[in-house]
Parts: structure tokens; C-alpha cells; sequence
């Protein structure tokens, strides 16, 4: 190839780079000009729609177009992620991530996405922990003597989660991994059918958020005995953390973020950034999450790509050592 080829090749292909860039700062200026539709992979009720439901509120103050709160439960919150997966990447379609994301690729076989390598991050919004309830006719007053229950009586005790390979699911198992152990785990579609379950003393005992147990734990229905977090939850200041009760080192926090579809143009990338910055910092917003339990957290892309990453990798250890069935 002679010099003066090569030089106008070199030119024409920073010639197209040039306006590839162009082009995508334009589109980022004029971004977002339709509604953006904000899924989540549970049913109606529990955290996850909470959350989508109060941060579209904050959102679309800060980004100026409606935000559609959309439920697309099932495959442990997985088809709403996949459908951002394959959605065009212009920011149109943002998902709300759950523990369920980092916990399926150790316990499903049929995911068929990348959890770490096939989405734009954008930020992490709260962590938050699981309680452990029983019903208020419950002989268990309190969680040593559900434990010690449970080791008189291997695989007899029975307890409800929000689904498999839910982060409701993975609390239970960690506090029965962590205790010796034997019960039967009993999966519902979301925190609602625990709830009912446990109305109806069809199980013993459900893990799930505060979200869903404080109307029934003020009304008199449950009785919380342990909470998964290192520390008391400021949601029930006067139910004892798991590691404190049990005496062991054991913790369990569940997380929410927001992510993207891969590929989207970093200029959108950073405007949804930092409008979900905004959204979690705002007044109502960290109220909002405070009172459900969580502690507000905010990161960077970058930030929130490595802590997926260290979850997905912490999980899959976990599985492995505690040899839970993989589906």
C-alpha cells in the first residue's frame, strides 16, 4: 500500500469516527425524547415494584419524559433483564436489578444472558436486608428455638421466599448453610404469595423485605425474629440480627441498581447516570428507601460493574459449598 493511500485510508476512517461521534452526541442531546420504560422481573407488590414505581417518579422530574413502570415477572426476575438485553441500546429501556440477578448464574442452567458482560451499568441504589417471620400462633418465639426445631426435626419445618434463586431465597439458605440446618423451602411467585402462605400457616416461617411484612407485623398477624443484616434494621429497631441471635458471623444484604441495554452511547449512559443519582439522593426518595429498610448507595458505571462482578463470583462459591440443587 503506497503512503498517500494509506494516509487518505487513515483519513477517511478518522473521517467516520468523527461523525459516528457527532451522531451519537446529537442523539444524546435530544435523548430522552419518548417515554422510558423502567421493568422490573417481579409481581406487583413487592420491593422491586415499589422501588421502579417511586424512582419514575424522581426520574422523570430529572430526565423530562415519562417513566412506564413495567412488571415482567418470572425466571427469577430474568425476563425482564433479558428483554432490556435485547432492546436497542438508546436508553429507552432501563431494568431494575435485583440480588436474583447476581444469584442466577450459580443456580439456573436456561439464563441466556451474561449477568456481568452483557449490560450498560449505571448505578446501584440501596441494599437492603431479610426477615424472617412467623405467623403470631407460631410456637417459635424466637429464631434459636425455630433453629433448634429445625435440627430435632430434619427436612420436617417448612419456609416460603419470593421465588428460586431470589434474594429472598438465598437469605434462607445462607442462615440454614450457616446453622446445620434441615428444612424445606417452599418457592412462590414474589413476596405476595409468601405472605399468603404464611396468612394461611401453610409454612412455618418466610423470608422476605420489610416492604411486605410491617402492615401485617403492626397488625398483629406475624412476629419478625431475626433480621439478615449485620445490624438492626431501623425499619424494626426491636428485632435482633441474625449474627447477634445465633452468635455465628453470618450476613445476608440484598441490592438494587439500574442497568441498561449493552451498547447504549456513554453520553446517554452518563445523563441516566446521573439522573438516577439525583433520584436516590433527592429528599422523598431516601426517605422513601429508608423507611423500607434499605441504606441508600449510589455508584459510578465502573463501580457498579465490579461489584456485579465480585456478587456473581460470591454466589457461585456460596452454591457450590453449600450444594444446593442447581435448576
Amino acid at each position: 500500500m503506497s503512503v498517500r493511500f494509506r494516509t487518505l485510508a487513515m483519513a477517511v476512517v478518522a473521517s467516520v469516527a468523527a461523525m459516528a461521534q457527532v451522531a451519537s452526541n446529537v442523539h444524546a442531546q435530544s435523548f430522552p425524547n419518548k417515554p422510558i420504560r423502567f421493568l422490573q422481573g417481579f409481581p406487583a407488590g413487592g420491593n422491586a415494584d415499589v422501588i421502579v414505581r417511586a424512582m419514575g417518579d424522581e426520574l422523570s422530574k430529572a430526565l423530562g419524559q415519562p417513566m412506564i413502570a413495567e412488571a415482567r415477572p418470572g425466571a427469577s426476575g430474568n425476563l425482564a433483564t433479558e428483554q432490556v438485553v435485547r432492546a436497542q441500546p438508546d436508553g429507552h429501556q432501563i431494568v431494575l436489578l435485583t440480588t436474583a440477578h447476581v444469584i442466577s448464574p450459580a443456580l439456573l442452567k436456561a439464563v441466556s444472558f451474561d449477568a456481568v458482560k452483557d449490560l450498560d451499568f449505571i448505578s446501584w441504589i440501596a441494599d437492603f436486608p431479610f426477615f424472617l417471620a412467623v405467623h403470631k400462633d407460631s410456637p417459635y418465639k424466637t429464631i434459636n428455638e425455630l433453629i433448634a426445631a429445625a435440627r430435632a426435626n430434619p427436612d420436617k419445618l417448612t419456609w416460603g421466599s419470593a421465588g428460586v434463586g431470589s434474594g429472598q431465597h438465598m437469605s434462607g439458605e445462607t442462615m440454614i448453610h450457616a446453622t446445620k440446618a434441615k428444612m424445606r423451602h417452599v418457592p412462590f411467585r414474589g413476596d405476595a404469595g409468601s405472605v399468603t402462605a404464611l396468612l394461611s400457616k401453610s409454612v412455618d416461617f418466610i423470608m422476605a423485605p420489610s416492604t411486605v411484612l410491617v402492615g401485617n407485623i403492626e397488625g398483629g398477624n406475624f412476629r419478625a425474629l431475626a433480621v439478615s443484616s449485620k445490624v438492626r434494621a431501623p425499619a424494626l429497631k426491636d428485632v435482633p440480627t441474625m449474627a447477634e441471635a445465633l452468635k455465628l458471623d453470618i450476613e445476608m444484604q440484598a441490592f438494587n441498581a439500574v442497568a441498561t441495554t449493552k451498547g447504549t452511547p456513554k453520553p446517554i449512559l452518563d445523563k441516566l447516570t446521573k439522573a438516577v443519582h439525583a433520584a436516590v439522593k433527592s429528599p422523598a426518595m431516601d426517605k422513601r428507601l429508608r423507611d423500607m429498610g434499605g441504606t441508600p448507595k449510589v455508584t459510578s458505571n465502573e463501580e457498579m460493574a465490579k461489584m456485579i462482578a465480585g456478587h456473581v463470583t460470591r454466589w457461585k462459591a456460596f452454591v457450590a459449598e453449600a450444594k444446593i440443587k442447581v435448576d
